[in-house]
């Protein structure tokens, strides 16, 4: 070899270790396996996916019904950036460059892959030690723990991931994590997470659009169609916006811009551009990762962007003049007041829940003076701002100190606290203001809004990011309750506000929780009954309307 010839090498086991990473989560992990697992069937077969996950033990199990593998097809399956197989031969998938065999390297230590094909079972394992072991540029060994042994099993694969590092396994995540996934799949697939069958379903729709390319645009796109579907209700963050797709394949969910701005929470849709697949340009439109995430720097992907922008744009204008129409009707007028009663009871509780827990916890750490510790975003300051008296500072050291003669004797310690008054013509003077003489507008606090969803959806739903409760006006029981009689009927309204009341229990408890107060699984199930339970008692006076 020339002294002066150079080679491009790579560090295998670092490499793998660093594309690892790029699965943080268990979901993301889990989703890897079983979209090969979907993926890869014989003809013919309906494939089913079972994942079971198993936190005690730190241990992911998931097992399919698809083709396996022979120990060339896993010996395929471990070659880091390889060609995809199936692409290569002209068959469009979800698999590029084969960086999914590291997936498992984000959370655990060891993989084990067992698989059958054509009644011959290969079984092979590595582990992170493995990985650190290697010496740059060398091969990898995969320890082969069976070699295509005879037997009668059908076909099919088994991915093991064991010695797990996150603390717990987080079974609903991944649950809605593989529903959303599936709602881009055939019909035919079937995924068990433990005991539970995930099925996506579609929000209610009130209504749909459709939008072809044109001029220019039609130029770099195609005759691609892009579909926007407007819901009966607000849908979770992650399900808002425009699905892109190639061939089949799911890239990217995005509102182009739109993101937080009114009415977008209505807003879901979605595009297939079959030139994103054939896009040969220096830069790509796709990354090695499971991001979800097109490459903003490619022209195509510029111009979908700008496409899907201004079709959203068009929709959610048409909806924020819509919603303000509505706005201006009688009844909404009318179930605006109510709303807002239902708001002021349950933040009038809210304030009294978040100052003792303020207190409790000041308590706990040891502090004496319960009375004059300030409650403001203590322990919620996630869910709700606070806010003080406007004041203006009269003494920035405290009184003249202790009693007697020029402060000499005295008993009391001088106060080093600096003074306060009152902006406004308040009592308040040093500490900080009880909370019954704070304004009650900088507190902050939860929104009540009655919205026609439909009469598929839940009575009400809560979402955190807007602190708003949605009552369902279109549900089957709140219709009962109208009956013919107007919103104002008391049956009516006793109604929404049991509907708010338990609504909001759940909230807090949800809130609570994500904070991790709860240390056993039956606190939020307690939270949630002393919630409803205390609002029943303080809302005693409204059933007597």
């Amino acid at each position: 070899m020339s002294s002066n010839t150079i080679f491009v090498k790579s560090h295998v086991g670092r490499d793998l270790i660093q594309n690892a990473a790029l699965f943080k989560t268990d979901k993301l992990v889990v989703w890897e396996y079983v979209s090969n697992g979907l993926q890869y069937v014989d003809s013919g077969t309906n494939p089913v996916v079972t994942v079971k996950l198993d936190s005690k033990a730190r241990k992911i199990r998931i097992s399919d019904n698809g083709r396996g593998m022979t120990l060339d097809g896993l010996q395929n399956f471990f070659v880091m950036h390889g060609e995809n197989l199936d692409r290569k031969l002209g068959a469009p998938g979800r698999g590029r460059f084969g960086t999914g065999k590291s997936a498992a390297f984000g959370i655990a230590d060891l993989l084990r892959v067992i698989s059958v094909r054509d009644s011959r079972r290969s079984e092979v394992e590595l582990t992170r030690q493995d990985l650190d072991m290697v010496a740059s540029g060398d091969p990898i060994p995969v320890r082969i723990l069976q070699n295509e042994i005879a037997c009668s099993d059908p076909n099919g694969t088994v991915v093991e991931i064991e010695q797990i590092h996150l603390r717990s396994l987080d079974q609903p995540g991944c649950i809605r994590y593989i529903e959303r996934h599936l709602a881009r799949w055939p019909k035919n697939c079937t995924v068990f997470v433990n005991n539970h069958e995930c099925e996506y379903s579609e929000p209610p729709i009130k209504e749909q659009r459709r939008f072809r390319p044109s001029g220019t645009a039609h130029e770099v796109l195609g005759d691609a169609e892009l579909v926007l579907k407007v819901t009966k209700a607000p849908v979770d963050e992650d399900l808002r916006g425009v699905s892109i797709f190639s061939n089949g394949v799911w890239h990217e969910t995005t509102l182009a811009g739109a993101e937080g701005k009114e009415m977008s929470n209505y807003v879901i849709g979605e595009i297939d551009v079959p030139r994103l697949d054939e896009d040969n340009t220096p830069i790509s439109p796709f990354d090695l990762s499971r991001s979800m995430r097109l490459n903003p720097s490619n022209e195509l992907v510029r111009a979908i962007y700008a496409f899907v922008g201004q079709s959203v744009e068009q929709v959610r204008r048409e909806l924020v003049d819509r919603e303000r129409q509505r706005r201006q009707s009688e009844e909404a007028k009318h179930l605006a007041d109510q709303a807002a009663d239902i708001a002021s009871f349950l933040n009038e509780d809210f304030d009294s829940f978040r100052d003792k827990i303020s207190k409790v916890k000041v308590k706990a750490a040891g502090l004496v003076d319960l009375a004059d510790t300030p409650s403001a975003g203590d322990s919620m300051d996630g869910l709700l701002d606070g806010g003080e008296v406007p004041s203006v500072l009269t003494n920035p050291v405290g009184g003249v100190g202790a009693e007697g003669d020029g402060g000499a004797g005295g008993d009391e310690p001088r106060q080093l606290l600096p003074e306060l008054k009152a902006e406004e013509g308040g009592k308040l003077t040093g500490k900080s203001a009880p909370q019954s003489q704070r304004p009650a507008s900088r507190r902050g606090g939860f929104r009540v809004e009655f919205k026609a969803m439909g009469g598929e959806e839940d009575r009400a739903i809560y979402r955190g990011e807007e602190r708003t409760i949605y009552i369902n006006t279109d549900h089957p029981q709140l219709l009962a309750a109208k009956g013919a009689a107007s919103i104002e009927d008391p049956i009516f309204r006793r109604l929404a506000y049991e509907v708010a009341f338990t609504e909001y229990a759940i909230a807090i408890s949800s809130e609570l929780g994500r904070r991790g107060e709860y240390s056993d699984w039956s606190d939020p199930i307690y939270e949630v009954r002393e919630t409803v339970n205390r609002l029943a008692r303080k809302g005693a006076r409204l059933y007597m309307i």
